[in-house]
């Protein structure tokens, strides 16, 4: 186990105006212990660090009151999209419908994240494609994950090719050798555009609190 560095600062530059969407691992192995041998699963870990994290950015969402002005709470809040072998769009979560949508989500399967990664960007662009470049929020993409990708190098790729208004803040859950090979793979894209992507390991982390409040400090929602 490795201790995990507590997060400080905000990835996205302090000012400007963001878009938060979360890339979420639904692959199988998130229902495996947390840490060894705790009865806590990873799934859980997230589970209850989410809620938290979505009552953050609400706090700081202008558009939500409008989006849900027709009295339905199926638009606004959090964009989630789930990875697993298949991609899933489910949809926004706010805190009004977080707990019906989530018990929704299924559980299972391997772990392909480039199909997630486009829909997030074409959802993005449909919103904002009509303004001109230097008009549109940042988009910052949180990934919340345990293992590495079949499609790893694509993805790595993406994160070692982005530039000013794309940035990456991925968790790693978990611990063991899956989740120190997933580091390992990440940390190389850091390296490589340490402006834009960050990694944090939550190695053998079973209080959703911790995982919350570094989500929330990355995408600059703290108060």
């Amino acid at each position: 186990m490795t201790e995990p560095a507590r997060v400080e600062t905000p990835i996205v530059p302090k000012g400007q105006k963001k878009e938060v969407v979360v890339l979420l691992d639904t692959s199988g192995s998130m229902e495996w212990e947390a840490a060894d041998g705790s009865p806590v699963t990873r799934w859980q870990v997230v589970s209850e660090a989410m809620p938290l994290f979505v009552a953050a950015l609400e706090a700081q969402d202008s558009e939500a009151e409008a989006e849900q002005a027709a009295g339905s709470d199926e638009k606004g809040g959090l964009l989630i999209h789930g990875f697993s072998n298949l991609h899933t769009e489910l949809g926004d979560f706010n805190s009004s419908n977080f707990t019906r949508k989530w018990a929704g989500i299924q559980v299972g399967g391997g772990t392909t994240i480039m199909p997630a990664w486009r829909a997030a960007q074409e959802d993005y662009m449909e919103e904002f494609g009509d303004l001109d470049a230097f008009d549109r929020p940042a988009l910052l993409t949180l990934v919340i994950t345990d293992g590495e990708a079949t499609d790893a190098a694509d993805f790595g790729a993406v994160l070692e090719k982005a530039k000013t208004g794309t940035y990456f803040a991925v968790a790693i859950v978990g611990h063991g050798d899956e989740h120190d090979k997933t580091l390992a793979s990440y940390s190389s894209a850091v390296k490589a555009n340490p402006k834009h992507v960050t990694v944090v390991s939550f190695d053998s982390v079973t209080n959703p609190r911790d995982l919350a409040t570094d989500l929330i400090t990355l995408a600059g929602l703290a108060q």
